[in-house]
């Protein structure tokens, strides 16, 4: 995370460094609503091969999964605009970090989940900590001004550039009533961790709404943060000790979508 913001800090400056006409800040933020495979997700059902749900769809922990079940999350973000000759024209450069949490119907799945095996006696708590999807792209582009008086004016931008797609570890924690005792070792807990890849993409943005007294815009954006296979190194710990290492491979390209709707300041 640290080395994303330091590239995004570096190509920001690089902007102001080279403008020779007055320089735009603007912070913003908005409602992500997520788009293409990475935001659907289809009703899970209990079948009797899945008495609790099918998440053979579901793509964080299915291989073939095609859907990403991501929900409506937040969308902040920063940039820096110079002005070009022409006019309301200016070129900018932006950060933007989105997150996306999981669809209802993947919580509900997991919690009835764990009731069931708690319920089996020798466990006195099952936890699923779910993944949440980060994306941080960073983009460049033209954006356009015209402000009809002192008070209300329209705005439009497109910019283009690298995303990078984090997503935070699926862990799922048991903890037992007693000591189980193994030739191995002994243990009174056990995890399973799907350590996530982070993953490069190409995205752009395209945006239009409101400028305010030339200082508050009002706007909607799309997003296209590009699609990527999801990988992830497995993991199952007794206690302390490794008992299963593998590695997690997608077999489907996810894309990832976002439409914004977003309230920004600009300085």
């Amino acid at each position: 995370m640290k080395k994303f913001t330091l590239v995004a800090c570096l190509m920001l400056l690089g902007v102001i460094a080279f403008a020779q006409k007055p320089v735009r800040f603007g912070v913003y933020l908005g409602e992500a609503t997520p788009l293409g495979a990475m935001g659907q997700g289809d009703a899970i059902k209990k079948t009797p091969e899945h008495i609790y749900g099918d998440l053979t769809h579901y793509a964080m922990l299915s291989e073939k999964g095609d859907q990403g079940y991501a929900s409506i999350g937040a969308n902040v973000g920063f940039d820096v605009t110079v002005a070009l000759p022409v006019e309301g024209l200016g070129v900018f450069g932006g950060i933007d970090f989105f997150i996306n949490s999981n669809k209802n119907d993947v919580r509900d799945c997991f919690e009835e989940w764990s009731h069931e095996i708690v319920k089996q006696g020798n466990v006195s708590s099952a936890k699923f900590y779910l993944p949440n999807v980060m994306n941080i792209p960073i983009l460049f582009g033209l954006n356009y001004l015209h402000n009809f008086n002192n008070i209300v004016g329209v705005w439009g931008e497109a910019g283009i550039g690298p995303n990078f797609r984090l997503i935070s570890d699926f862990k799922f924690e048991t903890k037992y009533t007693a000591l189980v005792v193994t030739p191995e070792g002994d243990y009174d807990v056990t995890t399973e961790t799907y350590d996530y890849d982070a993953a490069t993409t190409l995205g752009f943005k395209i945006g239009a709404g409101v400028m305010l007294w030339n200082k508050m815009s009002i706007g909607l954006d799309y997003y296209s943060l590009g699609s990527s296979k999801i990988n992830a190194n497995y993991k199952v710990k007794a206690g302390d000790r490794v008992v299963i290492e593998d590695k997690f491979k997608g077999e489907n390209d996810i894309y990832t979508g976002e439409l914004v709707v977003r309230v920004g300041y600009h300085f």
